[in-house]
């Protein structure tokens, strides 16, 4: 029994939901920045408060990709999928209408449940539904819609508050909740059950599995603001470090699992992930860097930094269309390996060229980044995904969501460690926290080499 759809509306109807998924995913991780201060002002409360409202939303969202991949497998990706919609159009309503702090945080940790379910299962909903062919273009307009939200985040955020108030960043999820429910009922079929529906679900190792991430994740969000010598943050690692043991014991010794140690035996597999989990690192890195150096060594306003920062967005969001295309005609490997290298060539040019007074260097250090990374990250995701069956499509897509979100944040870290060593030359600091970032790169290349057959 196949799950194929090949009815070209259902498939563009398909196609639409699923990147609307990961646009509002990515949209509603940055929509709230730009909205703090007015939204601590409404409720009278100072900023270690009101960072709860993005902190809950980011823990939840990246603790839960596993279990949830994990389920789309068990109990089926349309039930999943379809809940994940009805959760976060649900939490978003709540938000909006928080009448104290405590609700909006409440609300935001129920967001990123529904978050962490749309941002887990739409690399396996394109290997269950979508025709083989079809997959690396499809691959590519995920990207492209992931891109997207990441890049309207900050302004539309901007644009509603000051139009509005910061109530409609949460309530204009509700029209595209509502959409996305009705077809996703209307036009995939039914989930029938395989053989993991007849297996017994891990809620032991889920219990292990959510808290080592959760206790993870704050460790690294709270590396920025806290002494690593403090208190909080010793217990924080000490659980972590704990939870992850607890974690790898259940998986060597339970039949049933909730991750399958398995997986892991293909090098490929692994290697692929540790090349995403680098170039997320990368990614991220660098978003955090760039607007410190445009703003301290090029001089430029904030409103200057936003619009050389499009040029980025728009080469991303251009190439993840074609890079889509590609991934499917030539071995998706090759294009990862050859993105990397490119990017490693790119960072060089861009530290020769850092002293330079003219912007055009920049400039064009963004372009070929956002379109090296486009082909890696389409490319990447096919690569992966093709090494999933139909009965572990959604774990295996779980795995790959939360290595690149765990990437992302480990890169903010380490550019902020690598910057801050040599931050009495801020010029310095900068060129050596971009060869901290070549060497990632060429490592994310050497990761991309297939080590076993898939």
């Amino acid at each position: 029994m196949t799950n194929i759809i090949n009815d070209k509306n259902k498939y563009l109807l398909l196609m639409y939901t699923i990147s609307i998924a990961s646009f509002m995913v990515n949209l509603d991780t940055y929509i709230v920045n730009v909205s703090l201060p007015t939204i601590a002002e409404s409720f009278k409360t100072d900023t270690s408060n009101i960072s709860w409202v993005v902190l809950s939303y980011n823990l939840m969202v990246v603790s839960l990709l596993l279990i949830f991949g994990k389920l789309g497998d068990k109990i089926g990706l349309k039930k999943m999928f379809t809940f994940g919609f009805l959760v976060f159009t649900v939490s978003s309503i709540l938000c909006g209408i928080s009448n104290s702090l405590l609700m909006l945080i409440f609300a935001r940790f129920l967001q990123g449940i529904g978050a962490s379910i749309l941002y887990a299962l739409p690399q396996a909903m394109i290997t269950k539904y979508i025709p083989q062919e079809k997959r690396g273009m499809a691959f590519g307009i995920l990207a492209s819609s992931a891109a997207l939200g990441i890049t309207l985040g900050a302004p539309v955020g901007g644009l509603i508050t000051g139009a509005l108030n910061w109530r409609w960043i949460f309530f204009i999820n509700m029209p595209v909740g509502i959409f996305a429910i009705f077809h996703l009922l209307k036009i995939l079929p039914k989930d029938f059950y395989n053989y993991t529906s007849k297996k017994p679900f891990d809620y032991i190792g889920a219990v292990f599995s959510f808290f080592s991430a959760l206790f993870l994740t704050f460790y690294i969000n709270k590396l920025h603001t806290m002494p690593i010598t403090s208190k909080i943050m010793a217990t924080v690692l000490v659980l972590a470090i704990v939870f992850t043991t607890l974690f790898w014991i259940r998986m060597k010794n339970y039949k049933f699992a909730l991750l399958d140690i398995n997986v892991f035996k293909n090098l490929s597999f692994d290697f692929a992930n540790i090349a995403m989990f680098l170039l997320s690192a990368f990614l991220a890195g660098t978003n955090f860097l760039m607007p410190f150096y445009l703003y301290e060594i090029k001089k430029l306003t904030v409103t200057q930094v936003g619009f050389v920062f499009i040029l980025y967005s728009i080469s991303y969001l251009i190439t993840s269309l074609i890079s889509g295309k590609l991934s499917s005609k030539i071995e998706p490997y090759k294009l990862c390996i050859f993105s990397m290298l490119v990017s490693t060539l790119n960072i060089i040019f861009f530290i020769y060229n850092s002293t330079s007074e003219s912007l055009l260097t920049t400039e064009l250090f963004l372009i070929v980044c956002g379109i090296s990374f486009s082909f890696f990250i389409t490319s990447n995701n096919n690569l992966v995904m093709s090494m999933a069956k139909t009965s572990n499509a959604g774990m295996i897509a779980g795995i790959h969501r939360m290595t690149g979100r765990l990437g992302m944040l480990f890169g903010v870290v380490g550019f902020e460690a690598v910057f801050s060593i040599f931050s009495h030359n801020s010029l310095l600091a900068f060129q050596i926290s971009y060869v901290f970032g070549a060497i990632i790169c060429i490592l994310a290349l050497i990761c991309s080499i297939p080590f076993s057959k898939t």
